[in-house]
């Protein structure tokens, strides 16, 4: 079995454009293509600053660092609100008269928090940023309320920066700045090198990838450093203008019904989310594990990659937040995207229910 997970490399595009982030972006508003989702993130608060002088987000506890570290660099007063063990928000309506702005996501591409909450904020005027990172292909991935919708699309395709912001009503104010080549430049390399050696059954293979996969980090460490409202390369822009929606979402969808349906129940670890709607495209398929290193140790072993999202950033504080605190601790997700199919999953299916045994017949 080839190895599975780890970071996209180029995946064949269709031929005619897909038209997908013009549909999403209504006609009163605007659409544009950045870096990253943190630039998008960070390029929407530049726009929202113009006229918002409280400035106070109220943002999720269990996030990634790249989320609030836009918030940070645009001085941002931060308040947390709380998530359950089920991915759900926990609002709190007494915040309402304090915060200017509503960060807002769906986990792994489930919406599951209170939409009542978010159509108080707006009535509030309250300003809501939706974060659809994971939930992007959802077909209730994007509440109606918001005023703006980032994210990026690095998560579900190979792309070099897939990063993308939409005003839902008026124009962006400010211009983009010119994208980082040297950053570009590292991503594409390091996704070029992976292609070429994912498959390859020359010795050298091993090497080449784990060098690819440190350029590939090096390149992300240098956006944490320097993000800004970087726009998008042409060539990516291209990509996400190409790539095959349908097939995207029903791969997804396939993949993740088979885990659900051939996963056998473990006391080492359990499946956060248990039903699929149709409505729901997830990014991946997450669990949580008594002990996780454990677990993902054992999966590398056999050539199956899995990600944690994510690590505690150091702006939250998790005192009085144990089902957030949980989360952190016992997350972790398995690939189910498009460049899978059934012979992956079964095997997936085949390592985690004779878990914890150590040997594969």
């Amino acid at each position: 079995m080839k190895n599975i997970g780890g970071y996209f490399s180029f995946e064949q595009l269709a031929e005619k454009e897909n038209h997908f982030f013009e549909e999403l972006c209504p006609d009163s508003g605007d659409l544009a293509f950045l870096m990253s989702g943190r630039c998008a993130i960070y390029y929407t608060l530049e726009d929202m600053m113009l006229t918002d002088h409280k400035r106070i987000a109220y943002v999720p506890i269990y996030t990634c660092e790249t989320v609030l570290a836009p918030f940070e660099k645009a001085g941002y007063q931060m308040l947390f609100y709380d998530v359950d063990r089920t991915m759900t928000p926990v609002f709190d309506k007494s915040v309402l008269n304090q915060i200017s702005v509503l960060s807002l996501c769906g986990y792994y591409g489930f919406c599951t928090y209170d939409r009542e909450f978010v159509r108080l904020c707006r009535e509030s005027g309250v300003r809501i940023i939706q974060d659809t990172t994971h939930s992007i292909l959802s077909w209730n991935g994007i509440d109606p309320c918001c005023d703006y919708i980032v994210g990026s699309l690095r998560k579900w395709i190979g792309i070099p920066s897939g990063g993308f912001a939409i005003k839902t009503h008026g124009h962006f104010a400010k211009r983009l700045l010119e994208p980082s080549c040297t950053h570009l430049a590292m991503r594409a390399a390091a996704m070029l090198e992976k292609e070429t050696w994912s498959h390859s059954s020359d010795p050298k293979a091993p090497l080449k990838l784990a060098a690819a996969t440190s350029v590939f980090w090096d390149a992300e460490i240098m956006l944490r450093q320097m993000f800004d409202s970087y726009e998008s390369d042409p060539e990516s822009i291209n990509i996400m203008k190409h790539i095959d929606i349908d097939t995207i979402r029903r791969k997804r969808q396939e993949n993740y019904r088979y885990l659900l349906e051939h996963l056998i129940l473990s006391p080492d670890f359990n499946i956060i989310f248990p039903v699929l709607a149709e409505e729901t495209v997830p990014s991946h398929f997450p669990f949580f594990a008594k002990n996780r290193k454990k677990i993902q140790d054992y999966l590398t072993a056999y050539g199956v990659s899995s990600t944690v999202y994510w690590p505690i950033p150091s702006a939250v504080r998790l005192s009085g937040h144990p089902d957030a605190a949980y989360i952190y601790d016992h997350v972790f997700s398995l690939p189910c995207d498009q460049r899978y199919g059934l012979k992956e999953m079964q095997y997936i299916c085949h390592l985690l229910n004779q878990y914890p045994k150590s040997v594969i017949p």
